[in-house]
Order: C-alpha cells, then structure tokens, then sequence
C-alpha cells in the first residue's frame, strides 16, 4: 500500500514537471525573431501559481505527516526548485520585452543556440530532483560554466569594443540566459541535497 506522503510527493512532482515544460515552453517563444511577450508572461504567471500550489502541498505534507530524512529533503528542495522554475520563465519573459523593444530586424544564432543549452540544462536538472539521480550534476555545471558563460563573456567583450543595436540586444539577452542557467544549476544543486544530504557549495 503506497503510504499517503508518497501520494502527496508524486502530486507535488507532477506539479513540478509541469511548471518545468512550460518555462522551456515560454524560453522556446522568447527565442524566436518576434516573441510574444503578453503570452510568455502568462506562462510565467501560471508558473507562480504552480510554485503556491506546491509551496501549500508541501505544508500539508509537513503538516499531516511528519516527515524526516530524504522525503523532507524532497519537500524543502521542491519549494526552492518550483522557485527557479518560476525564475527562468520570468527572464524568458524579460527576454521577450528586451527583443520587442531593441531587437526588431535583429537574429542571433548565438543567442538561439545558447538559449537551447538552457533550455537542456532546465529539463535535466528537474529531472535530477524528481528522479534523485545527480550523474548528470557535472555536465549541468558545465555547460552553465563553458557554454552559457562563455557566451555572454564573449558578447560583453564585442559590445565594449563598439556595438550597434543587434549587438547590443544580443549581449542583454545573453546575460538574461546566463541568469536563467544559473537556476538550472541551483536546481540540480537540489537534487544533489536530496540524495546525499549534503549542501554544494
């Protein structure tokens, strides 16, 4: 017989696994030539609705079942990891406006391919957390560190030497996508809290 936390986890992990597609989803609307900024807004709105539905789950959780060990480590990961998901749909939003706003006429493959490592790093490090599974914390760490990083070192150092308006859309939206990655980080960090009850620094 399943036990009533476990029941209420698998609810508060769906709910995760949502939020989580839909910020790829509202990342993916961002990064096209003419996002739709009202509509990815939406999506971040219902995001934080989720992270409040998730954030009463698990105080009932608390509440009605005392948990300990690795189920209230999977409680206290899943408000901060509903958190971040809410976070990357907000800078995939903040990535819409800057676009509608100085980026009219302008493409950017860099932007495009660094926003689709993003989007990689966000699935696999929710997936981390609700699987309990941290093989792939190194490559998150990494991709965030060689690819996100990198990138929008590199157009920060373009931009300082001279840029137009295409340039200057592309480094803004770079440092959006390196805020966004560095929440996939925090999230696979969760997860690494969650198997081994240790905090990585």
């Amino acid at each position: 017989m399943r036990r009533l936390l476990d029941i209420a986890e698998g609810e508060i992990a769906r709910k995760i696994r949502e939020g989580a597609e839909t910020a790829e989803e509202a990342l993916s609307m961002a990064l096209r030539e003419e996002p739709n900024s009202t509509v990815i807004r939406e999506l971040a709105s219902r995001i934080h609705d989720l992270h409040h539905e998730i954030s009463d789950l698990v105080m009932e959780a608390v509440a009605r079942y005392s948990p300990v060990a690795s189920d209230l480590r999977f409680l206290k990961g899943a408000l901060f990891v509903s958190y971040d998901v809410y976070r990357v749909a907000r800078y995939s939003y903040d990535i819409a406006v800057v676009v509608e706003r100085l980026g009219s006429g302008c493409w950017s493959k860099r932007v495009v391919e660094v926003g689709e490592v993003v989007k990689k790093m966000v699935a696999t490090a929710v997936e981390a957390f609700l699987k309990r599974d941290i093989s792939a914390l190194a490559e998150v760490e990494r991709l965030d560190d060689d690819v996100v990083d990198r990138a929008y070192e590199e157009s920060l150092m373009e931009v300082l030497k001279g840029a137009d308006r295409c340039k200057v859309m592309e480094t803004v939206v770079l440092r959006l996508l390196e805020r966004a990655s560095d929440h996939a980080v925090y999230i696979a960090n969760h997860a690494y809290y969650l198997v081994t009850g240790q905090v990585k620094r």
